[in-house]
């Protein structure tokens, strides 16, 4: 304190006395330091801590573009070709035959045959030996193997009837997604594919599966399809595939059940003789398809129905497809511009 001017302060050796203070406080209580032991000649020197790989890692301006990843079986084209030079002859042929399907077709598709002993999939090999369906991406390579047991159902065991090889999954004939002409039909099975295919649709796909539909794939299809199996899990997902579609602008069709003849899929309705084709609806025409409808045109579209039962003496069915097109912004189909001229009464 400054008596003179009433100033608060440290006087500069007030000052360094307590830093010195300062100093030998904290050197009281500083641990003392440990003596640096001094390896022996014959003793290694301690190991230093390892860094990860990826921390000491550093890739020059100039390292070069890493490679796609090598597919997992690089041998199934060849494989598959000594599959497809089996076919003829084989017991194979004499299945496809069995299920109504042409051998000239067959091979059109890339089927071949497994002869007892060849197929891949050791663990699933089949005495009477399988009938083999490739698995393929949109633009052709072949990615898996489908190969179903030679012999009727009562037969064969249902664990060994059906086998992929392990790895990545494709779809039976995919390559339609990106060719033809007219919409794209969509089954669960290879056998319905061919069925589809025998019975003059031009351009189908199967998915193997229920589950296996990927949407990526299909970004350039505009129309759709649907001709799933009977069943209840094949009828709840044309709806939901429905919907999709309609969120995604495309145009959807069904092959209702009733197209079947009372069998359960497309395949077994073509050996039968009942298969209708030309039975496929849009699906405002099936039985609580209405939820095939996005909630937020469900109005508009129950209006324009309405109006056109009222106006232009359709029939329901009629009047809901006709509604459904106008929604997706599309031209009356030919299937739907004819509705009512030969019955023009509700």
């Amino acid at each position: 304190m400054c008596f003179a001017c009433g100033a608060w302060g440290y006087m500069d050796t007030a000052r360094a006395r307590w830093r010195e203070e300062q100093q030998r406080q904290a050197a009281l209580q500083r641990p003392p330091a440990r003596r640096q032991r001094v390896p022996h000649r014959s003793q290694p020197p301690p190991r230093l801590p390892r860094q990860p790989a990826a921390a000491t890692r550093k890739l020059s301006a100039d390292a070069p573009t890493p490679r796609a990843p090598a597919p997992v079986r690089p041998d199934l084209p060849q494989q598959l070709a000594a599959f497809q030079a089996a076919l003829p002859g084989s017991r194979g042929e004499a299945y496809l035959q069995q299920r109504g399907i042409p051998l000239a077709l067959a091979q059109q598709h890339g089927v071949g045959y497994a002869a007892p002993g060849t197929w891949p999939h050791a663990a699933r090999d089949w005495r009477g030996g399988r009938v083999v369906f490739p698995h393929t991406t949109p633009d052709g390579h072949v990615v898996n193997f489908y190969g179903r047991a030679v012999g009727p159902a009562e037969e064969v065991p249902k664990a060994k009837r059906h086998d992929h090889l392990p790895g990545t999954k494709g779809y039976f004939n995919a390559t339609a997604l990106q060719a033809g002409h007219g919409p794209l039909w969509v089954c669960e099975g290879a056998f319905d594919a061919l069925a589809l295919l025998a019975a003059g649709v031009s351009r189908v796909v199967a998915i193997f599966g229920v589950q296996g539909w990927r949407w990526d794939w299909a970004r350039e299809v505009r129309e759709l399809v649907f001709a799933l199996d009977a069943d209840v899990p094949g009828q709840q997902q044309w709806r939901q595939l429905a919907r999709q579609a309609a969120l995604r602008g495309k145009r959807v069709a069904v092959l209702p059940a009733a197209a079947y003849g009372g069998h359960k899929d497309v395949n077994e309705a073509w050996v039968a003789g009942t298969l209708a084709v030309d039975a496929w609806s849009t699906p405002a025409e099936e039985p609580g398809a209405r939820l095939a409808v996005p909630a937020d045109l469900h109005e508009a579209w129950e209006e324009r129905v309405a109006i056109m039962r009222a106006d232009g003496h359709l029939r329901p069915a009629d009047a809901a497809r006709l509604a459904w097109e106008a929604l997706q912004g599309g031209p009356p189909s030919s299937k739907a511009a004819h509705a009512g001229q030969d019955d023009t009464h509700a």
